[in-house]
Protein backbone atom coordinates (compact mmCIF):
# COMPACT_ATOMS: atom_id res chain seq x y z
CA UNK A 1 0.00 0.00 0.00
CA UNK A 2 1.35 3.12 -0.83
CA UNK A 3 0.93 6.15 1.44
CA UNK A 4 1.28 9.91 0.82
CA UNK A 5 1.68 12.44 3.08
CA UNK A 6 1.47 16.54 2.34
CA UNK A 7 3.96 18.35 4.73
CA UNK A 8 3.74 22.03 4.15
CA UNK A 9 6.84 24.41 4.64
CA UNK A 10 9.76 25.67 3.85
CA UNK A 11 12.16 23.38 1.66
CA UNK A 12 15.19 24.27 3.72
CA UNK A 13 12.57 24.19 6.74
CA UNK A 14 11.11 20.60 6.25
CA UNK A 15 14.19 18.76 4.77
CA UNK A 16 15.89 18.40 8.03
CA UNK A 17 13.15 17.31 9.66
CA UNK A 18 12.19 14.17 7.46
CA UNK A 19 13.85 11.76 9.74
CA UNK A 20 13.25 13.18 12.80
CA UNK A 21 9.57 14.26 12.87
CA UNK A 22 8.43 12.21 10.02
CA UNK A 23 10.42 8.95 10.27
CA UNK A 24 11.59 8.90 6.62
CA UNK A 25 14.83 6.93 6.56
CA UNK A 26 15.70 7.44 2.58
CA UNK A 27 13.64 9.20 -0.52
CA UNK A 28 13.15 6.79 -3.66
CA UNK A 29 11.57 10.00 -5.63
CA UNK A 30 11.99 13.63 -5.37
CA UNK A 31 10.06 15.57 -7.79
CA UNK A 32 11.50 19.17 -7.63
CA UNK A 33 8.95 21.80 -8.89
CA UNK A 34 9.32 24.68 -6.63
CA UNK A 35 11.46 27.91 -6.95
CA UNK A 36 14.47 27.24 -9.08
CA UNK A 37 17.01 28.74 -7.32
CA UNK A 38 16.42 26.30 -4.90
CA UNK A 39 17.08 23.41 -6.67
CA UNK A 40 20.33 23.20 -6.22
CA UNK A 41 20.73 24.10 -1.86
CA UNK A 42 17.80 21.53 -1.53
CA UNK A 43 19.79 18.66 -3.57
CA UNK A 44 22.54 19.44 -1.33
CA UNK A 45 20.47 19.36 1.78
CA UNK A 46 19.41 16.07 1.25
CA UNK A 47 22.68 14.69 0.88
CA UNK A 48 23.90 16.15 3.85
CA UNK A 49 20.64 14.80 6.06
CA UNK A 50 20.98 11.39 4.80
CA UNK A 51 17.96 11.23 2.58
CA UNK A 52 19.19 10.13 -0.48
CA UNK A 53 20.54 6.19 -0.82
CA UNK A 54 21.62 4.51 -4.54
CA UNK A 55 19.16 4.85 -7.02
CA UNK A 56 17.27 7.64 -5.07
CA UNK A 57 15.78 9.78 -8.47
CA UNK A 58 15.74 13.63 -8.65
CA UNK A 59 13.61 14.92 -11.27
CA UNK A 60 13.86 18.46 -11.91
CA UNK A 61 11.25 20.55 -13.81
CA UNK A 62 11.62 23.63 -15.72
CA UNK A 63 15.50 23.59 -16.22
CA UNK A 64 15.81 25.60 -18.79
CA UNK A 65 12.48 28.08 -18.75
CA UNK A 66 12.97 30.10 -15.96
CA UNK A 67 16.02 27.65 -15.80
CA UNK A 68 17.90 26.36 -12.66
CA UNK A 69 21.32 26.53 -14.13
CA UNK A 70 23.17 25.57 -10.45
CA UNK A 71 21.36 22.77 -9.91
CA UNK A 72 22.49 21.48 -13.82
CA UNK A 73 25.59 22.70 -13.02
CA UNK A 74 25.98 20.88 -9.54
CA UNK A 75 24.54 17.45 -10.66
CA UNK A 76 26.16 17.04 -14.10
CA UNK A 77 29.50 17.54 -12.54
CA UNK A 78 28.88 15.18 -9.73
CA UNK A 79 29.92 12.02 -10.27
CA UNK A 80 27.51 10.86 -7.77
CA UNK A 81 24.65 11.24 -10.37
CA UNK A 82 23.96 9.94 -13.62
CA UNK A 83 21.74 12.50 -15.52
CA UNK A 84 19.58 12.53 -18.51
CA UNK A 85 17.62 15.33 -19.74
CA UNK A 86 14.79 15.18 -21.33
CA UNK A 87 13.73 17.96 -23.82
CA UNK A 88 9.84 19.01 -23.32
CA UNK A 89 8.08 22.33 -23.63
CA UNK A 90 6.44 24.97 -21.26
CA UNK A 91 2.87 24.10 -20.21
CA UNK A 92 0.14 25.77 -22.23
CA UNK A 93 3.38 27.31 -24.48
CA UNK A 94 5.53 26.22 -27.01
CA UNK A 95 8.52 27.89 -25.28
CA UNK A 96 11.09 24.82 -25.28
CA UNK A 97 12.28 23.29 -21.55
CA UNK A 98 13.35 20.30 -20.53
CA UNK A 99 13.05 18.03 -17.18
CA UNK A 100 16.68 16.56 -15.98
CA UNK A 101 16.68 12.93 -14.19
CA UNK A 102 19.64 12.25 -11.76
CA UNK A 103 19.91 8.94 -10.28
CA UNK A 104 22.22 9.36 -7.16
CA UNK A 105 24.90 6.48 -7.09
CA UNK A 106 25.68 7.20 -3.52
Amino acid sequence: MTQVTIIEGHSQDVIPQLKKKYGVETLDFVFLDHWKERYAPDTILLEECGLLRKGSILLADNIIFPGAPEFIKYIRSNSRYECTSYPTFLEYMKVEDAMEKAVYMG
